[in-house]
């Protein structure tokens, strides 16, 4: 079961992440060239980026069930919600489907095979089978009819005839018969089993015991599945889910380090088992992507412990779900360390009490799509901090008419980016230039990595109020440039750092935008 969670400080990551997605809508300009000195410069693209397009774009490609928020004072909020676990009552609670009843006489009452503590008074059938398994050891052809008085539809009894000839030492299988539509009731968790059996003479009679120690007649139930059950479900305890969940906060695959300012989570659980249940942690814990164990903490749970809300049968509820919320932050749990941990897994361990407060007035009910489920939600302001967050990228190159010229008439090349940054994020970037293969032929920065985008500078509060332009301009010799120019795809290995050397938490703003440019000037002679 993998489920994903959110990219804590996505929201300080994704601006540059997408920066360089651009260039796949960049196509270079085709130039003429003459046999004579002169220079070229064309622009490979001149792009500005909104913060709000970029993360809806995000959104849009790889989290579908995210919700982006733009609020009143331009700030913006994620939103997050995925399910973590599910448990079917049926999977918790079995009720008789087979069992064969012995029937010493003509009128046997037998308790229902329910869990310990569940006193059933209605069930609903919605299909299995029953029959009679018949010895006569008379002389006579035994006729009559079997019923189940508690056992109903339509508000006509269940009922059975049969006809039986004398079967000395073997016994006779009567047909299945179809239960799909009754009805079983009881006020004391009691069925009673109930024959009427008449000899050739019309006399009522009572099939006697197999060699004076063995039942006559036995009645069988096979495969029977209800779609409703109503009674008092006592105090008892039982597993209710256990599990440990592959989960990937990181969905950007993206690699460094962020630190998530105030995540807030809300666990939610939906509940649609009619009678009271507790929820009791045995276990709960995160592992961090580099294996430490983050035991969730938290004052929300009373003594490890919770109640969850629940339809109401004396209410009129059955069929319905019930929710129950659990609000988690800074405040009130570890969580923000949990997140920071960046984790990978989820181990949990949760039972369940029913009617833990022993009140034996509440009636309650099971439906044959009965479930608990728990889901997790995340609220996470686009507020926090990043340094050295890397991303890498792939991106189509085409040289135009630059591919086949003579690179004797090349006296030198040079390229040029231009950012103009409204946000409080700065990037590095190293460009690798890769063959048909994949194979990296040269790079465009000779000494690393290199920033090309200072953050624009911030408030106290983290949000930017100025533009930082930067320009960069990397020369290229010939010899370099005549290997570069045959590469078919670029890799853009990018890090992002918030403001102050990644340092200070920012926000993030819907206006926030950045201007980037990017040239290629070439000079020919003679």
């Amino acid at each position: 079961m993998s489920k994903k969670q959110l990219l804590p400080g996505a929201g300080a990551i994704i601006l540059l992440f997408l920066v360089f997605n651009a260039c796949k809508k960049s196509d270079f300009n085709q130039a003429e060239f003459a046999d004579h000195e002169a220079e070229f410069a064309f622009p490979l693209f001149n792009t500005s980026l909104k913060l709000q397009d970029l993360l809806g774009n995000v959104l849009n490609d790889s989290l579908s069930n995210d919700t982006l928020i733009i609020n009143a004072d331009k700030s913006m909020t994620l939103f997050y919600t995925g399910d973590v676990a599910e448990k079917k009552a049926s999977d918790i609670f079995t009720f008789f489907q087979n069992g064969l009843v012995p029937i010493g006489d003509s009128l046997v009452a037998n308790p229902i095979q329910a869990p310990t503590g569940v006193t059933i008074r209605r069930a609903d059938l919605k299909s299995g089978t029953v029959n009679l398994v018949i010895n006569n050891s008379s002389n006579d052809t035994i006729s009559g009819v079997f019923e189940i008085p508690q056992m109903t539809k339509n508000n006509v009894v269940f009922s059975m005839p049969f006809s039986v000839p004398p079967t000395p030492g073997t016994a006779m299988v009567l047909p299945l018969y179809n239960t799909e539509g009754y009805i079983l009731r009881s006020n004391s968790n009691l069925l009673q089993f109930r024959y009427y059996a008449y000899n050739d003479a019309g006399q009522r009679i009572t099939f006697p015991p197999i060699n004076g120690l063995f039942p006559p007649v036995f009645v069988s139930f096979q495969n029977l599945q209800f779609s409703y059950l109503e009674g008092y479900w006592g105090y008892s305890t039982y597993p209710l889910t256990r599990d440990t969940i592959d989960i990937n906060i990181n969905q950007t695959n993206l690699k460094g380090g962020v630190k998530v300012k105030n995540p807030k989570v809300t666990m939610r659980i939906s509940n649609s088992w009619g009678f009271p249940t507790r929820g009791i942690v045995r276990y709960l814990s995160f592992i961090g992507k580099d294996g430490t164990e983050h035991k969730l903490e938290s004052t929300i749970f009373n003594h490890d412990s919770v109640d969850f809300n629940y339809p109401s049968y004396a209410l009129g509820e059955i069929g319905q779900t019930k929710y129950t919320d659990l609000y988690m932050d800074q405040t009130n749990s570890n969580i923000a360390e949990i997140f920071n941990s960046e984790p990978t897994k989820l181990i949990y361990e949760v039972d369940g009490v029913s009617n833990a407060k022993f009140d034996p007035s509440i009636i309650g009910f099971l439906t044959d799509s009965s479930n608990i489920k728990l889901s997790v939600g995340v609220e996470l302001l686009l507020e926090g901090s990043a340094e050295n967050f890397r991303a890498d990228q792939l991106l189509d190159l085409k040289f135009g008419d630059y591919a086949n010229l003579d690179t004797n008439k090349i006296e030198s090349v040079e390229f040029k980016l231009v950012t103009e940054n409204k946000t409080p994020i700065s990037t590095s970037v190293q460009i690798s230039f890769l063959d048909e293969n994949g194979a990296a032929i040269d790079s465009l920065f000779a000494g690393g990595p290199k920033y090309i985008m200072q953050a624009a500078p911030t408030t106290a509060m983290g949000v930017a109020n100025g533009t930082t332009r930067t320009e960069n301009f990397i020369q290229m010799s010939v010899a370099r440039f005549q290997r570069i120019r045959t590469a078919k795809q670029a890799k853009l290995e990018t890090a992002f750092t918030t403001a102050n050397g990644g340092q200070q938490c920012v926000r993030l703003l819907a206006t926030d935008e950045a201007i980037i440019k990017m040239g290629l000037k070439v000079k020919t002679r003679l």
